[in-house]
């Protein structure tokens, strides 16, 4: 790929790529004295060719240009006027770019050219309206003619060079159109549009393919979908989740990034109960042997995450605990007769335990005892004394409180008590309707 930028003499230019998302390094050139430069293929003997996608050429972290590489990888481009050093006080010039010789280059630079004159026309177009120089009907009549060209340029744009990286990435830039359905009554007219939209929203985009993995736009397109189309609930996110990956299969890569996307949606999501996201994920294609890509030891340590929360995933019923009094006594947390429980693990060596307690009884507890609220305060330890000391030093003799010495009740397994403090709040029914609340 021959380079040629005039005002970057001597200087060096570099090749980038996009991939899910995210923006790599490929190549360095190093320009001549008349400003041309060459990213090459090191090795001649594999005639190893890119993989297509949408690749940048930069100079710095704030100057960069979008170039396209289809299937014709040798070809020119010339970048005229960068702006990359301009002398102090000098105006700033507009950036011509020209590129030869691959079909596939040059109708992205064209369509880039295109798109930018007809984006030109239309802020001059808003400022008359704004200005007052024309009406709204002869706004409207324009900015339509302006929308139309573009449609049509698009279609025909795609029609012609079907088959390419340029056809399937032009087509995947375009979102798809939710018919008005006029005819349907107004009280279902809405709801029919949302599940069309939902239904077809990647009619343009095939999740098989790995092209588009090689496009700035996909990652935001899957993730607008799951955040703006999806309902924010675990079992509509775990359904579309499992939809995404099932349709991405075909292909090893798409498979793969899809699946990984979707688990890491669930690992990273802030929103509580999210976790019942990965754990279907994991157990679906992670745990089954279909995620042939991921590390052994990786899966070991996910499956372990996994159990800690298997059983204790909101709206689950919660396991009844067994535990035990200072008196030696077995108390049961479905005998409470509290419509509210929240189940409190702890340790008083623990330094957030040593805040929350307070906090926890204090401002929570105190207030809403009354009102059909209890803890169900847990030890998670096996020394009385300390146990008892920490009861009376924060004045907690009120709250039901139990230990487990002879490890009897397996609440590490049912609960996860890796850390402390754990809280879970339960519903009259002992479900979990909330977990690991932050006190502080």
């Amino acid at each position: 790929i021959l380079v040629n930028i005039p005002e970057m003499k001597n200087d060096t230019v570099y090749l980038g790529f996009y991939y899910n998302g995210k923006t790599y390094s490929k190549d360095t050139a190093i320009l001549n004295n008349k400003g041309t430069g060459a990213f090459t293929n090191k090795d001649k003997k594999k005639k190893e060719k890119l993989k297509e996608g949408i690749y940048m050429i930069y100079f710095n972290s704030d100057k960069f240009f979008d170039v396209l590489i289809g299937n014709d990888q040798d070809f020119k481009i010339s970048i005229f006027d960068t702006n990359v050093k301009l002398k102090e006080g000098e105006k700033k010039k507009e950036t011509e770019i020209k590129v030869q010789d691959a079909i596939e280059s040059m109708k992205f630079q064209g369509l880039i050219n295109f798109m930018t004159e007809k984006r030109e026309e239309q802020k001059v177009l808003s400022k008359r309206y704004k200005d007052k120089q024309i009406d709204s009907t002869s706004y409207m009549e324009q900015s339509k003619k302006l929308n139309d060209e573009v449609t049509s340029f698009q279609e025909n744009e795609i029609k012609t060079t079907e088959g390419t990286f340029y056809s399937a990435f032009l087509k995947g830039t375009i979102p798809v159109e939710t018919p008005e359905m006029k005819e349907m009554p107004d009280s279902s007219r809405q709801m029919a549009r949302y599940h069309y939209a939902k239904n077809h929203y990647f009619d343009n985009v095939s999740l098989n393919n790995p092209w588009f993995l090689h496009t700035p736009y996909f990652p935001n397109k899957v993730d607008t979908y799951i955040s703006k189309y999806v309902i924010q609930h675990p079992d509509s996110i775990i359904a579309s989740a499992v939809d995404l990956i099932e349709r991405s299969k075909g292909n090893d890569e798409t498979f793969q990034t899809m699946t990984s996307k979707m688990i890491n949606y669930g690992l990273q999501s802030k929103i509580m109960g999210m976790d019942k996201v990965w754990l279907a994920i994991a157990d679906k294609y992670y745990f089954s042997g279909q995620a042939t890509w991921a590390d052994s030891s990786w899966v070991e340590d996910l499956r372990k995450e996994a159990d800690k929360i298997r059983y204790n995933l909101i709206g689950m019923q919660a396991h009844n605990l067994m535990a035990r009094d200072s008196n030696d006594n077995v108390v049961q947390l479905r005998d409470l007769p509290q419509d509210l429980v929240l189940v409190y693990f702890y340790e008083p060596s623990c330094g957030h335990c040593k805040k929350t307690t307070p906090v926890l009884h204090d401002s929570v507890y105190v207030k809403y005892k009354d009102l059909g609220f209890e803890v169900f305060a847990f030890y998670t330890q096996t020394d009385k004394a300390e146990w008892q000391e920490f009861l009376k030093k924060h004045n907690l003799m009120d709250w039901t409180n139990v230990w487990d010495p002879h490890r009897e009740s397996w609440f590490w397994k049912y609960y996860d008590a890796s850390s402390t403090p754990g809280i879970y709040l339960l519903d009259k029914d002992r479900k979990f309707i909330a977990k690991k609340i932050d006190m502080n």
